[in-house]
Formats: C-alpha cells, sequence, structure tokens
C-alpha cells in the first residue's frame, strides 16, 4: 500500500475511535440522567455542553490531522465508530450501569435514613434532660423564667429539627 492511502486508512481508525468515544461520553450522560433526576432545561444544559465539548474535539482533530479540511472518510469513520460501538456494548452498559447505580444510591439512602433515626434515638435523652432542667428553671425563676425557657425551647427545637434534617436528608 502506497503511504497516502495508509495514512488515510489509520485516519479513518483514528475517526472510528473518535466515534466510539463521543458515543461512550453520550452514553455517560444518558447514565447520569437515569441515575439523577433532570428537568428539560438542565437536559438542555448538558446536551449543550456535550455538542460544544463534541464540536470542539471533532474541531481539533480536523484541524490537526487535515488541516482543517473535512473527508468524507472521516464522517464515515466517526459513524462508524459510533455505529459499532451502540451496536455491541453501548444499550447494554446504559441498562445495566444505571440499574446497578440506582440500587447503589437506594441502599446508601437507606444506611443513611437508618444512621439517622440511631442518632436520632441518641440525641433524644439528653434532649429530654435538658428540658427537665428548663422547666424546673422556668418555676424558679417565674415569670421572665417563663420567657427565658420559650425562648431556649425555640433555640433547642430548631438546632434538633437541623440535626434531624442533615441526618435523615435524601
Amino acid at each position: 500500500m502506497s503511504e497516502l492511502v495508509t495514512t488515510e486508512f489509520v485516519l479513518f481508525l483514528y475517526a472510528a475511535y473518535f466515534g466510539i468515544e463521543i458515543a461512550f461520553a453520550y452514553d455517560l450522560l444518558r447514565i447520569f440522567r437515569r441515575v439523577v433526576g433532570h428537568n428539560r432545561l438542565a437536559m438542555a444544559f448538558e446536551d449543550f455542553l456535550y455538542w460544544l465539548w463534541a464540536g470542539v474535539k471533532a474541531f481539533l482533530m480536523l484541524y490537526e490531522y487535515h488541516n482543517g479540511h473535512l473527508r468524507f472518510y472521516t464522517i464515515l469513520g466517526v459513524c462508524t465508530g459510533i455505529f459499532l460501538y451502540t451496536v455491541s456494548i453501548g444499550a447494554f452498559f446504559v441498562k445495566y450501569s444505571a440499574k446497578l447505580l440506582n440500587k447503589t444510591k437506594s441502599g446508601a439512602f437507606r444506611a443513611a435514613e437508618k444512621a439517622g433515626k440511631r442518632a436520632e434515638g441518641v440525641l433524644e435523652k439528653p434532649r429530654r434532660a435538658a428540658a427537665s432542667k428548663l422547666y424546673a428553671l422556668k418555676v424558679l425563676l417565674g415569670r421572665k423564667g417563663r420567657l427565658f425557657y420559650r425562648t431556649v425551647k425555640k433555640k433547642l427545637t430548631v438546632f434538633r429539627k437541623m440535626i434531624k434534617i442533615i441526618l435523615l436528608k435524601h
């Protein structure tokens, strides 16, 4: 084979690799969307960033290897790479990776919920002890004590709720 044909074949293979790369990157985006809920605006923004990245990468490839000229075999190579990736492992990769990540995510949330409930149980006893001491202080101090008691009780309730939200949030 002549050197020109060999060079063009190598560039065709590089373009096919590029097609596999951008198809894989989009599959990663698809998996992310299946694991984390999205609205249409977020999806549009993600798509914009993806295509911006793919376009810049394609431009750089064409600029570096073809001096900016668009070659038919380059387009054919990219399409071949995308097709081969999609037909071979693309569909299975998205389906099973998303399932695995969703199971892992739900298991992690369940574990965090159990830990939060345990922490809430551990914090309950000191809270009750503090409340009884505050009540005794309120009785001792009279009217000003009631005002102080209400203020402290509100602060402790807010603190307890914040801890509960932090520990049980998912």
